[in-house]
């Protein structure tokens, strides 16, 4: 039932990519940049995983995510907070009802959640025997990464 829905998942997962990699090269504020670059790679990452290389989808989630998170530490250090920004309550308001409508009709259109529902009796023990015993490795690593990239911005923001 899911598999059906794949390449419209995938061409969603296209668009978005683009706007985020749109949206990373033309906004004028580096943290903003940054945010959509770690939009842009998580879209890439999920895009990956879609076709089957989730390993590979989760070293592009730490090195993007990680990326982007350095590249707003750093820009904040390194120029400041900047000034007071203007909002806008009401498209902010806005832009959450679509995107979470938009959600809600893939999840309903599309009856993804029903494969998610249908898992019962898996156990969490059983999970972490699984995970344990054969990507062990890949969690070490995994972990390393994700500490090492945390202490990068523990110490720029302490040099800032």
């Amino acid at each position: 039932m899911v598999e059906e829905y794949i390449p419209l998942i995938g061409g969603i997962l296209g668009i978005l990519m683009i706007l985020s990699a749109y949206f990373t090269v033309r906004l004028n504020d580096l943290v903003y940049s940054s945010v959509s670059l770690a939009m842009l790679g998580l879209f890439n990452a999920a895009l990956v995983a879609l076709l089957g290389y989730t390993l590979v989808a989760v070293f592009l989630v730490i090195v993007y995510v990680g990326a982007a998170v350095m590249f707003i530490i750093m820009s904040v250090s390194m120029l400041g907070g900047g000034g007071e920004e203007k909002r806008d309550e009401a498209a902010g308001l806005f832009a959450g009802a679509a995107v979470g409508s938009a959600l809600l009709l893939l999840l309903a259109g599309t009856g993804i959640y029903k494969a998610f529902t249908r898992a019962s009796g898996v156990s969490v023990s059983h999970v972490s025997e699984i995970l344990a015993s054969d990507y062990g490795v890949v969690l070490a690593i995994i972990f390393v990464a994700l500490a090492a990239t945390l202490v990068e911005a523990i110490s720029i923001a302490r040099r800032g």
